[in-house]
């Protein structure tokens, strides 16, 4: 929907830049333009000035997440550079940018001094767009939509740094980043809805039979407040053959986001499920790090080097926050407002020891090997708690007298021991071809510790307060081992200078496993074995064919296969049987090809192949008891096709011409899946085609224009957030 304050902030915004654009060409006018012969010069110091908008039919909030900038476009200044020698030895440069309607920022400045070292200083925002939109229900053509649709997240950072080096000396650094990331965005984790084709019989839900009365999805609002600095100093000594290097750094987090949604929105009447804006998910995190790291680089001889390293990291950190959900409660048939984790504190400690050496071993001219081992330790320990609250057994109101309040504990313990040994070899004795080889093995041994949160204290509605001991199937004891190889093979052959080839073949076997200490008899996790793993095997296969010095192709294919596997026994024993949870199939196939017939002409043209599904080991939807769906619901694909074409001609001296197409689809979304499940997949169709010049007015002005239409259809939220239309963009390029 386009409103009066859009309009007029389309036109502002234009009228903007017209002055901006007036004010240049007059500059050109007055300045004496140095003689340049070629036709577009590149400037040292420059500013451009530009502005775009865009006339929009459809969802607007779905183009400025796609497009990121508002249907109303933008304007502003796009680039600024002002390079100025203060002395012979003294340079500062300044650069950045500021365009309104994107809110996108960026001011530098940066002082180099020749032999002594350097002072740069910044700060950067930009914004990124999202459309809250969700829940598309095919069956009854329905989408829900959060209240804001139009949400954005500001992202800001400032930063100081300088170095200090003088000849021969040690080198410091010291800087300083503070980040801020504020606003709202769609989230992942969506609120419930009522099935729009349930049963109901004097507003309430009854039965099961198809439709069932399955809970679908609406979106929720991540609202996000965080605040992030570090400080960070540095030295740099090289003595000899070695050189030292010392890091300290220092980091603060502040955190406090939350989730916002409407529960059971618009549910065809249903008494039991009242439309109520929820504040869900509240979290706050405050956490303060520490982090020491030095590193020594020895070169011992012609053949042999050393690289030593040595890390330590202290973090701790505070949570806390408030979940609250209204939940229904049947006999009473009455909703109230749960405290599902109310008041929660924790607090965690992490430390971490990291220490690594690596060999660079040449024993031949054309042989290289890489040896490294890497040696991690580290602990985490948290504790904390909450309280929520519930509705007493059999209670026929939802009066203060019948909420009891839990208050529950929780404590966890996890150390892990990693060691990493990796190989890596390069052979380059053969001509025109190069070999490489590369292996890591990461071997993570850990136990875990951990209390479920269990009720310590309840206190009725009528006062009566009960103490509960830690019961002990709450308590966990478990073995947690990682094991991760990786191997890589490949070559490289420049054959002529028509023909290269780029070859690699890829195997990752990556297994967690978790096993229950059968020491301690009675605890939770007694005998128990749990084992996800998977293994992917791929190559990277790369010709580029110039058969002329005017044509090129760059064919790319990369095909990947793996294996996802389970096992699990129950707590009383066994080793369980392993079982394929899913199986990952991919291909992709891309072609580039450019072409210049004549230094005046030339065209790009790009495809990319994508066929990619994972097919899980349960491929029926359960309905109810006696009723399911069948396949299609079997593989989750991820399947698309992408092209683009690219051609520019010169006009005449002055002018260059650019005409541009672009073309992305995806085809994976079923419908029907949303009988009895949430029918995952996207499919969609995006195109765009722009044309352009470029004209130099002068050695000192360079201006661009662009017209294009663009083009947006998603089936996956019913059409609802297509949108087609015209776009513009204009700049100049002033030379300082």
């Amino acid at each position: 929907m386009h409103t009066a304050s859009t309009s007029l902030s389309r036109i502002a915004g234009l009228v903007g830049l017209g002055a901006a654009l007036s004010l240049t060409v007059s500059l050109s006018v007055a300045a004496d333009a140095p003689t340049n012969g070629d036709a577009f010069p590149t400037y040292e110091s420059y500013i451009k000035v530009t502005g775009q908008t865009a006339w929009i039919s459809g969802d607007d909030a779905s183009y400025a997440a796609r497009q990121s900038t508002p249907t109303w476009g933008s304007f502003g200044i796009e680039d600024f550079n002002f390079t100025k020698d203060l002395s012979d030895a003294t340079t500062l440069t300044v650069n950045g940018h500021a365009l309104e309607g994107t809110d996108d920022y960026l001011a530098t400045l940066k002082i180099d001094e020749t032999n002594v070292g350097s002072f740069d200083m910044g700060y950067k925002r930009f914004r990124t767009f999202y459309d809250g939109v969700g829940g598309f229900f095919p069956e009854t053509d329905r989408l829900y939509r959060l209240t804001g649709e139009q949400l954005h997240v500001d992202r800001g950072t400032f930063w100081v740094g300088a170095t200090y080096a003088k000849p021969d000396q040690p080198v410091f650094t010291f800087s300083y980043k503070d980040d801020v990331r504020t606003g709202s965005k769609d989230s992942t984790e969506w609120a419930p809805v009522v099935n729009p084709l349930v049963t109901v019989v004097k507003n309430a839900l009854v039965g099961n039979a198809l439709p069932a009365n399955a809970v679908y999805i609406n979106p929720n609002t991540q609202i996000l407040d965080e605040h992030h600095r570090s400080v960070e100093a540095g030295v740099t000594a090289k003595i000899g053959r070695t050189t030292e290097t010392f890091k300290f750094t220092y980091d603060w987090v502040n955190n406090v986001d939350s989730r916002d949604y409407i529960k059971y929105p618009n549910s065809l009447g249903v008494l039991a499920d009242p439309t109520v804006e929820v504040t869900d998910d509240l979290e706050s995190r405050i956490s303060n790090s520490l982090r020491l790291l030095d590193q020594t680089e020895t070169t011992i001889n012609d053949k042999l080097a050393v690289d030593v390293g040595l890390m330590y990291t202290h973090q701790n950190s505070t949570n806390g926050g408030t979940w609250l959900t209204p939940t229904y409660a049947a006999v009473p048939n009455a909703v109230y407002v749960a405290e599902t984790a109310a008041a929660i504190y924790g607090t965690s400690t992490l430390y971490d020891y990291t220490g690594n050496i690596f060999l660079k071993y040449t024993p031949i001219k054309d042989l290289t090997a890489d040896l490294g081992f890497r040696d991690e330790s580290n602990g985490v320990g948290s504790s904390g708690g909450f309280m929520n609250t519930t509705l007493a057994t059999g209670a026929k109101t939802v009066a203060l007298t019948n909420i009891n309040t839990n208050y529950e504990l929780t404590y966890s313990h996890f150390l892990d021991h990693t060691e990493t040994p990796e190989l890596s070899l390069e052979y380059t004795g053969i001509r025109s071809l190069s070999l490489y080889g590369t292996f890591d093995d990461c071997i993570d041994r850990g136990t875990q510790h951990w209390v479920n949160p269990y009720i310590a204290t309840t206190v009725t509605g009528a006062g009566v307060t009960t103490n509960t001991a830690t019961p002990i199937g709450s308590v966990f004891f478990q073995d947690a081992n990682q094991d991760y190889e990786d191997l890589k093979v490949g070559a490289n052959w420049n054959a002529s200078s028509m023909f290269t080839v780029r070859a690699e073949v890829y195997r990752k076997d990556h297994q967690n496993r978790f096993v229950g200490s059968d020491d301690i008899i009675g605890t939770g996790s007694y005998g128990g074995l749990f084992v996800t793993g998977y293994t992917f095997t791929g190559v990277k296969l790369s010709i580029i064919f110039k058969p002329f010095a005017q044509l090129s192709f760059n064919t790319r294919y990369q095909p990947q296969y793996g294996d996802m596997s389970v096992t699990a026994a129950i707590p009383n024993g066994g080793l369980g049987s392993e079982i394929t949870s899913g199986k990952a199939r991919g291909q992709m196939l891309s072609e580039t090809v450019n072409w210049t017939p004549v230094s005046q002409f030339y065209v790009q043209g790009n495809v990319n192949l994508v066929y990619s599904y994972l097919q899980t080991g349960w491929p029926v939807v359960v309905v109810s008891a006696v009723t399911n769906i069948a396949s299609p619901v079997n593989n989750a694909d991820n399947n698309y096709v992408t092209g683009s074409a690219l051609c520019g001609f010169v006009l005449d001296k002055q002018t260059d011409a650019q005409l541009q197409w672009a073309f992305q689809r995806a085809d994976n979304y079923n419908p029907q899946v949303a009988q009895g499940g949430q029918p995952y997949g996207s499919s969609f169709e995006e195109s765009n085609v722009t044309v352009g010049l470029k004209h130099k007015f002068s050695d000192r002005l360079i201006g661009e224009g662009r017209v294009g239409y663009l083009r947006w259809t998603d089936p996956t939220a019913g059409g609802f957030t297509n949108y087609n239309g015209p776009l513009a963009y204009v700049s100049l390029t002033y030379s300082l």
